[in-house]
């Protein structure tokens, strides 16, 4: 019985949310905030609850992840958070009538030589701030991993992410999202204009970013930057709809890539193992936190009612609790004990549960919905260029991640407000500010 509540389930979850998203004027392989956030939902907080269910994660299995009765109320979970994440995004389309602008290659402008001279003094201050964070790194985890495949690389990884001794967020702004956004922004101009200038500024910005995704050995970085290259891609030349055939091809392109790094990075010595690494990381490597997630409150941690929120300057009397990295001890103290600041991040309704349990799933969900609704409507305002091409992409990358991690971050995001900042200022230097009208 158990079985088939669980197969009706997670069959039925994904036709219902494709069934939302028409009702919110989307297609399925449409370039836009609201899709590609709820596709991503549906894939990593969905279907990779399928191996957790049935056993078939060998690794997921040995660290704890047995009982499939909590398997199947994390795929509850998670289409309750879907199904009303999308009636956000419905309510603010459909109720409030905030639509969004139709995208149309046709109607993309060219940059002003202010604006693309801006580019490159962008690009110029990340490259500076690439070389002061290096500065402060004791190993790179790229040049360890390429000389020896041991623990020595979760340390060093740690050591350039969670346990950077510096404020890591500052750098990471700069290196990776002013980085990807400029590798955007490149690719779409020299699409519109193929000339050596534009392709050399493309080859350069691409060559930037794939060392500062690569560096600290990860993998996740480089695929989404590929897939951000493949939207624009689209974006310029199709409308920003993308054939199925395309996508399959391009899908093949990332399974390929994401093997030979987990064969290089992480030891992998096989294909076979290599491409079951790669499902395994995509589709459940997600979503089984939040198994511990349903197991850690409150049994072991009372509900957090809000203590996982950021606390800008200190100004309320509490220290923002570290959930993730508390999970993570929980789950693995050995790790901890060796010095490894680990995470265990999740579906950004793990967040509201460990805050609010289970009634806050739905409300968060609800109000994450009309966040995203709201910043895709007023994005589609902007006059469609090279620059705005690329911070499209960007912030689809950025609200995708909703299915992989917690919400509060959303809440007060200094990557949302200075890229946005970045982005304004670079819409400036034309002289004005054109917003587009329906």
């Amino acid at each position: 019985m158990l079985s088939l509540f669980f197969l009706l389930l997670f069959f039925l979850a994904p036709v219902y949310a494709m069934f939302q998203l028409r009702i919110a004027g989307e297609r399925i392989n449409q370039v836009s905030i609201v899709n590609v956030t709820a596709v991503a939902l549906i894939m990593f907080s969905l279907l990779g609850t399928f191996p957790l269910f049935y056993q078939l994660d060998e690794y997921r299995y040995n660290i704890g992840v047995r009982d499939p009765a909590v398997v199947l109320e994390v795929l509850f979970y998670s289409t309750v958070n879907i199904v009303f994440f999308l009636l956000g995004v419905i309510f603010i389309r459909k109720v409030v009538g905030l639509e969004d602008n139709k995208f149309s290659s046709s109607d993309i402008k060219p940059l002003s030589g202010f604006q693309y001279k801006s580019l490159y003094v962008v690009f110029i201050f990340c490259v500076l701030v690439l070389f002061k964070y290096l500065s402060q790194v004791d190993k790179i985890a790229l040049f360890v991993a390429l000389t020896d495949v041991d623990s020595s690389i979760k340390l060093a990884r740690s050591d350039m992410g969670n346990s950077f001794s510096g404020k890591y967020h500052w750098y990471k702004l700069v290196m990776h999202d002013f980085g990807s956004l400029l590798t955007y922004c490149s690719f779409a101009l020299w699409l519109m204009r193929k000339t050596l200038k534009s392709l050399l500024f493309f080859i350069i910005t691409f060559i930037y970013s794939v060392f500062v995704d690569i560096m600290a050995t990860e993998k996740a970085p480089l695929a989404w930057l590929l897939v951000g290259l493949f939207m624009v891609y689209f974006l310029v030349r199709r409308d920003g709809f993308v054939p199925f055939r395309k996508l399959i091809s391009f899908s093949l392109l990332l399974v390929v890539t994401l093997m030979f790094s987990y064969i290089y990075f992480m030891g992998v010595r096989d294909f076979g193992s290599a491409i079951w690494s790669v499902f395994s990381r995509t589709f459940s490597g997600s979503i089984f936190p939040a198994y511990f997630y349903l197991e850690f409150f409150p049994e072991h941690q009372d509900y957090l009612f809000g203590k996982t929120f950021p606390n800008p300057g200190g100004l309320m009397p509490y220290e923002p609790y570290r959930y993730t990295i508390e999970v993570m001890n929980w789950l693995f103290p050995k790790l901890a004990d060796s010095g490894v600041v680990g995470t265990a991040p999740t579906v950004f309704w793990g967040e509201a549960y460990a805050n609010f349990g289970p009634i806050g799933i739905p409300i968060v969900a609800f109000i994450i919905g009309c966040f995203v609704a709201l910043v895709s409507c007023l994005v589609s305002r902007l006059e469609i260029n090279p620059v705005s091409i690329g911070f499209l992409v960007w912030l689809i990358l950025i609200f995708k991640s909703l299915s992989t991690t917690g919400f509060s971050g959303y809440l007060y995001s200094i990557y949302i407000v200075f890229v946005s900042v970045l982005v304004l200022f670079i819409y400036s230097m034309r002289g004005k500010i054109n917003i587009r009208k329906k």
